[in-house]
């Protein structure tokens, strides 16, 4: 193995981290928007939505992200076209970007695990501090800001930061629908050079070092967050 050769690898690679970085980044943010709603909806007493809800999660849990994607790839340019013709937006759903079809199925994907996650933590704040707050004359609304989120957001940023880390190394299943991350730019690497060793290899490094300095980052972030651990009312 020629380590120049991956010294040169990873300095094409480190192009395309900010683009994996930010593309993950979008998916988490409309994830966590989207599981909320689905926590949410899990919540009603309506058993028709909840019944929709569990059928959703269930699929979504149970076919692989790659069927996923690929079903978005394949079918959204023909959902995006009938809405189109229905309400002439003229859009040229031939040359559609791949991207939006990674974002769509990456985040419903994420939003059935995410909401589960959202899910727990507001479950884990206990009851008794709420009823405290009640009978200490807390609306509703000040009960949610001043005791449930906080210590819910405790408990489920670590979570979530975590599940960013999972994103990031799943995106290179977007290579398939022709968007490049870090494992896709690997691939074109070798393809320039036919030295698939040193390029995945170089992969596989900056793959760890984006690890340590995210877990780094968000150890930081848990420990600011977790002063609001087992916070009582006074």
């Amino acid at each position: 193995m020629n380590s120049q050769i991956v010294l040169n690898d990873v300095t094409g690679i480190l192009k395309v981290v900010p683009q994996t970085l930010g593309l993950s980044f979008l998916i988490l943010l409309f994830g966590v928007i989207l599981g909320s709603i689905f926590w949410r909806i899990q919540e009603t007493n309506n058993h028709v939505v909840k019944g929709v809800y569990r059928g959703l999660l269930s699929y979504f849990r149970g076919v692989p992200l790659l069927i996923h994607l690929l079903v978005f790839y394949y079918g959204l340019p023909s959902v995006v076209k009938v809405f189109s013709d229905q309400f002439n937006w003229g859009i040229d759903t031939t040359h559609l970007n791949p991207i939006y079809a990674v974002v769509v199925s990456y985040t419903l994907y994420s939003a059935c695990f995410l909401s589960e996650i959202i899910r727990g933590s507001f479950k884990s704040v206990g009851s008794d501090q709420l009823e405290a707050a009640s009978a200490l004359g807390y609306t509703h609304l000040q009960r949610f800001w001043a005791i449930w989120l906080p210590q819910a957001l405790s408990d489920a940023v670590p979570k979530i930061l975590n599940y960013y880390t999972l994103l990031i190394r799943q995106l290179s299943l977007a290579f398939l629908v022709s968007v490049v991350d870090i494992f896709a730019k690997a691939k074109l690497e070798s393809a320039g050079n036919d030295r698939y060793i040193e390029a995945f290899c170089a992969a596989a490094l900056v793959y760890w070092i984006l690890c340590v300095i995210l877990t780094a980052i968000f150890s930081r972030i848990e420990k600011y967050l977790r002063r609001y651990e087992g916070r009582q009312l006074a």
